[in-house]
């Protein structure tokens, strides 16, 4: 693989294409109206229009893709992420777009630092995530992760939370 998605892998498989976890999702599009999603292939894409690897989205402007929307973000999970945390940042700035991001939570790297604690929100998930191959296939994260908010109208300190997986309601009750 050539360009930014050339990265080391979070995961044993060799694959980048793990889809986020549906109820990551489903909180995510309750509080955010989604229309663009910028770290996609048409397998795993979370949104109608999207950018893969081969649209580049390190190059490509988001604003008028957008449309008016928030834009989705779950860049690949190694060396180069850092790059697409910094974009996001930009983006969001530039164009006054709201970018919801699912990120590792490595708060002691350098983009942690110098992109993430500049955002509007972090949201801490309890717990360790389970994202989905396109075969069906879930892996466990071997990180914690963080649902970071970039907004045009927060440049840090970003306010902090915990999210937790929604439990399934008893059938008993």
């Amino acid at each position: 693989m050539t360009g930014p998605w050339n990265a080391d892998q979070l995961f044993s498989s060799n694959s980048v294409e793990w889809e986020t976890p549906r109820w990551v999702m489903d909180l995510i599009r309750e509080e955010f109206d989604l229309g663009l999603d910028v770290c996609a292939s048409p397998q795993n894409a979370q949104c109608d229009r999207f950018l893969t690897e081969k649209d580049d989205a390190i190059q490509e402007e988001w604003g008028g893709l957008a449309q008016g929307s928030a834009v989705w973000m779950n860049p690949p999970w190694g060396r180069g992420i850092g790059r697409f945390v910094e974009r996001a940042r930009e983006q969001a700035s530039k164009h006054g777009l709201i970018v919801v991001c699912l990120l590792p939570s490595s708060t002691d790297t350098r983009w942690w630092c110098d992109h993430v604690m500049r955002s509007t929100q972090v949201r801490f998930i309890r717990g360790r995530l389970h994202f989905i191959r396109e075969d069906g296939h879930t892996g466990p994260c071997t990180k914690g992760s963080a649902v970071v908010v970039f907004t045009a109208w927060g440049h840090g300190p970003p306010t902090f939370s915990v999210v937790e997986k929604p439990t399934p309601p008893n059938k008993n009750d």
